[in-house]
């Protein structure tokens, strides 16, 4: 078992599809901070690849939460346009608490202050931060 917290990398202007699938009896919600995410598509059972066929890319609701029926699946489109570390969580807590959620952590090779602030002089640091010096320059999370 792990017990460390869960960060996936993506790079700055990266195209991501999520599935989130719901093999349960209620309606579960998921939310993602720093995003809208496109919800293009929604059916019962089981999701494959031949799902994509029937996504809806004309004219897909934006949104920063979905919900997902149960024994259904939900598909969302997310443009990576926003650098920083990013967390996408079920939206009902006992479930956050049992793992259902991860940090998405968009980096981008270039250090600019229009997509990303530096950290400020201040700052605490702590976990694997707490040994670095502040040199205003973005954390990058391997």
């Amino acid at each position: 078992m792990k017990l460390d917290t869960a960060v996936m990398g993506a790079h700055h202007n990266d195209f991501l599809e999520i599935i989130f699938q719901n093999r349960g009896e209620i309606v579960q919600s998921y939310h993602l901070d720093g995003y809208n995410f496109w919800v293009v598509g929604i059916n019962r059972e089981t999701w494959s690849r031949a799902s994509r066929k029937e996504y809806n890319l004309k004219d897909a609701i934006s949104r920063s939460t979905t919900q997902v029926y149960p024994e259904s699946w939900t598909a969302v489109y997310v443009s990576l346009d926003n650098v920083g570390m990013w967390n996408l969580r079920s939206a009902f807590w006992p479930r956050q608490y049992l793992g259902q959620q991860f940090y998405l952590r968009v980096s981008s090779p270039v250090h600019s202050l229009r997509d990303e602030y530096s950290l400020p002089k201040n700052a605490l640091l702590c976990g694997r931060a707490s040994n670095r010096t502040n040199t205003h320059m973005p954390i990058n999370v391997p």
